[in-house]
């Protein structure tokens, strides 16, 4: 479930839609602001608290903003997260099960998703810090929750030329999700059946947007 409100994050920055004045939280508002769609591949890392790689996944992202993003991970286990308009689908073929979650109950798992919202800021629920990294020809901003029960002690962004390339997240126990993101294209066509999720015969539903 951790890996999940993980993607959640994810489509929060990425789909963030927001209007802020501190210079840091400005910058890294005005890099979200400039992609209205994106397509690329991407490495997922796992590390536990004493550094040690615990898990790699590998995958395929897309989104159009606002709100519209799928996280397709091909291997070691395939999961596909769809999010389109009010509701979440998280399709597992291995457990031949697909959940469906109201996008509302998604933002009380993971504070973060409220910055998929229009007029919501990244002031308000972080204090964003522009990092000095060592990496040249990088731009790496620092997120802290302002939120003492996030899940999260901290999230870094990392954008290269502009374009996001990299996301570091770090829970409280020390324990660390990285993604790496390649053949990355911005601000193009993308086909409207990426964000509809089509439900495969035989599979379970468990539809949670039904309880609201």
């Amino acid at each position: 479930m951790k890996i999940v409100k993980f993607i959640i994050s994810i489509i929060s920055f990425l789909c963030v839609c927001s209007t802020t004045y501190a210079d840091s939280s400005s910058n890294l508002t005005a890099l979200f602001n400039a992609v209205h769609t994106m397509r690329a591949d991407f490495i997922q890392t796992i590390y536990d608290n004493h550094g040690k790689a615990i898990q790699k996944s590998y995958g395929k992202m897309a989104l159009q903003r606002p709100g519209k993003f799928r996280w397709e991970i091909s291997k070691p286990i395939p999961q596909t997260i769809i999010t389109s308009d009010t509701r979440l689908w998280i399709y597992d073929p291995d457990l031949e099960q697909v959940t469906i979650k109201p996008l509302g109950q998604a933002a009380g798992e993971s504070p973060a998703l409220l910055l998929s919202h229009e007029n919501a800021t990244i002031d308000k629920d972080y204090t964003v810090t522009q990092m000095q990294k060592k990496t040249p020809g990088w731009q790496w901003f620092n997120l802290v929750p302002r939120n003492a029960d996030s899940m999260f002690a901290f999230v870094e962004i990392g954008f290269m030329s502009d374009q996001l390339h990299a996301m570091k997240l770090q829970d409280h126990l020390g324990h660390t999700t990285q993604v790496e993101f390649e053949h990355i294209q911005t601000n193009i066509n993308l086909p409207t059946a990426l964000f509809v999720f089509k439900k495969p015969a035989n599979v379970d539903v468990i539809d949670e947007t039904r309880r609201h």
